[in-house]
């Protein structure tokens, strides 16, 4: 029983962007249980803990010290190695790959938009192509061939992108037992340069567009064929879901705080297993203890208590979707206007990272709950008020899109907000959060004006 205990309070003081803290002076009283069958349209007792309250505060939302990302893009500016200062737009890039090869093509990059979706963007800050090189290396060559008796055009640095149109078969590098190269493209200045890095220094990336347009096409179809509602235990307001074999986690690794139990038969006896906090379901039945549902975050029909299912701004139509992209750490946004999925931005994105006491951000399919101006995290350390993330979005626990943190500065004992920052080198890289999805604040400004909650879902592929 003590081992049990310990358990659960590690995983409420580790488990970052995930779990927040609130500090109120009562505990959230759970509802009443519901003892009388109600519609499935209209279950006025459900939702009502589904809103973060104003005190709330985020444990430490940064995987990685935010200081460190914020020498690491004070670098990138002096060396003028960030995206607004190199990457070229979509009808640039496209241009320069129609050029001819001069060497062996192994592979061309040539994401489209898909035909069905129509480009309309309400958000275009930074514009960029839909293929870039990510640079691994710390200070690696482009060089005017492919070869290492090329030409050094210029170095780039680590998380620099690069426009990328092809991989070509170079000289052969028995270190890495690869003839892979990329042919990459830079603005300097007002001129467009180019030149070839070696592959295995770095990687391609691309907005899956197609991918993207599959997930929110399956969700639109769920949305619009069937009654639809929303996991709800934020912050176990409506209970603890029981342990899985004596463990915090379900056979599928999905955690037990913030969830509910799924059920395979009707009996909390039965086998079960976790589903998260915003995860969308299908409900197709219910008795007076449950609700029998499917979701597309995976297969099979459950049965969840009543008391976990939330009916409050559920999705009648679908309208707004943002899709982030764990993979390629980027995201796409549209919306459904007259009778047309439309691409509204399209941007980097920075997800959870996947290491002990941190948590990805998890794939599937959920509500857009609640939108905030800010929220408030604590230091991992010291367990006092740290920072804030502006402009926030919630779909998943205590998971936001939001803009880029900011940690308050000191003085004479006092927090002094030293503004918001709009932007982080590191940005749209690899995975440095808790479980959040971090944005330029900018567009997480566009993202909390463009939101409308009840009509908004957030997609998580790879």
């Amino acid at each position: 029983m003590k081992k049990s205990i310990w358990i659960v309070i590690l995983m409420l003081v580790l488990t970052g962007c995930q779990i927040e803290m609130v500090i109120s002076n009562a505990d959230p009283v759970e509802p009443p249980p519901v003892v009388q069958v109600e519609p499935l349209t209209n279950p006025e007792n459900q939702g009502e803990n589904d809103i973060s309250d104003p005190n709330d505060v985020e444990e430490d939302i940064n995987d990685i010290d935010l200081q460190q990302d914020e020498n690491i893009t004070d670098q990138a500016e002096t060396q003028n190695k960030i995206e607004e200062s190199q990457l070229l737009p979509q009808g640039t890039i496209e241009q320069q790959a129609n050029a001819a090869s001069l060497y062996a093509t192994v592979r061309t990059f040539e994401t489209q938009l898909p035909a069905s979706i129509r480009m309309d963007l309400a958000y275009d800050r930074y514009p960029m192509a839909y293929n870039y090189f990510l640079v691994w290396g710390a200070s690696i060559n482009i060089r005017e061939h492919p070869n290492t008796s090329g030409k050094v055009l210029r170095k780039a640095v680590t998380y620099e992108k690069l426009n990328l149109t092809e991989a070509v078969k170079g000289e052969y590098l028995k270190k890495y037992q690869s003839d892979l190269w990329y042919k990459v493209y830079w603005k300097d200045g007002e001129e467009i340069k180019q030149g070839y890095v070696f592959g295995a220094l770095g990687e391609p990336r691309e907005f899956q567009f197609e991918k993207m347009e599959q997930e929110v096409n399956l969700l639109k179809q769920e949305v619009e064929n069937h009654t639809t509602a929303f996991i709800s235990n934020y912050k176990n307001r409506n209970g603890t879901a029981p342990a899985y074999q004596g463990k915090e986690e379900d056979a599928y690794g999905t955690l037990r705080y913030q969830s509910a139990p799924a059920y395979v038969t009707p009996s909390t006896s039965g086998e079960f297993r976790y589903i998260s906090d915003g995860a969308i379901v299908t409900v197709l039945e219910e008795d007076q203890r449950f609700y029998k549902i499917t979701t597309l975050n995976f297969e099979g029909a459950y049965y969840v208590p009543k008391k976990y299912v939330s009916f409050k701004n559920s999705l009648e139509q679908l309208k707004q979707v943002i899709v982030v992209d764990r993979k390629n750490q980027n995201q796409g946004v549209f919306e459904f206007k007259d009778g047309q999925w439309t691409l509204v931005s399209y941007t980097l994105a920075t997800t959870g990272a996947k290491e002990k006491y941190k948590f990805e951000t998890p794939l599937g399919y959920y509500m857009a709950i609640e939108k905030k101006t800010k929220f408030l995290y604590l230091d991992d350390v010291t367990r006092e008020i740290a920072g804030y993330a502006p402009y926030a979005v919630r779909f998943t626990g205590g998971a936001y899109i939001h803009g880029i943190p900011v940690d308050y500065g000191k003085k004479d004992g006092k927090l002094v907000d030293p503004g918001h920052k709009e932007y982080l080198f590191t940005l749209g890289t690899v995975p440095r959060s808790h479980k959040c999805v971090r944005n330029y604040t900018s567009h997480a400004e566009f993202l909390y004006n463009w939101v409308k909650i009840g009509s908004s879902a957030v997609i998580v592929i790879e």
